[in-house]
């Protein structure tokens, strides 16, 4: 995988994905197979008892999943057909979140990947395992 093509996606997700931007999830690194996302928690982040909501958990974890299987091959349209994700702490004094996507299984149009989640502290937040469908 060229070096052009990843930069491309983190573009992409960095500057023409509104939900992305809206939600302050970016793409922070970028290899074949594996990706960091990071999130600046925001006060609409947190749930009713201040802590960081399952949805942003999951998005960060979504999101890093679909661009590591992005990065396995150029010119796919990565969806997410499917996954199993365990929500394993709760911090209040989030400030930060830290995904990690690592390729488990590239096939032709199907991909899975791991997905873990971190607050700033190093608590490991969540984990999951996402198939990701290339639509195109």
């Amino acid at each position: 995988m060229t070096n052009e093509y990843l930069q491309s996606i983190i573009d992409s997700l960095n500057h023409d994905d509104p939900y992305n931007e809206a939600n302050r999830i970016h793409a922070a690194a970028l290899e074949e197979g594996r990706s960091v996302v990071e999130v600046a928690l925001l006060p609409e982040h947190k749930n009713i008892w201040g802590l960081p909501h399952g949805g942003i958990l999951f998005a960060a974890a979504d999101v890093a999943a679909g661009i590591a299987a992005d990065s396995v091959r150029e010119g796919m349209h990565i969806v997410t057909a499917g996954s199993d994700i365990h929500f394993l702490y709760a911090n209040p004094d989030a400030k930060m979140l830290r995904a990690e996507g690592r390729v488990i299984r590239a096939g032709k149009r199907i991909i899975v990947v791991e997905a873990n989640v971190y607050d700033e502290f190093g608590h490991h937040l969540v984990t999951g395992q996402f198939t990701m469908y290339d639509a195109q």
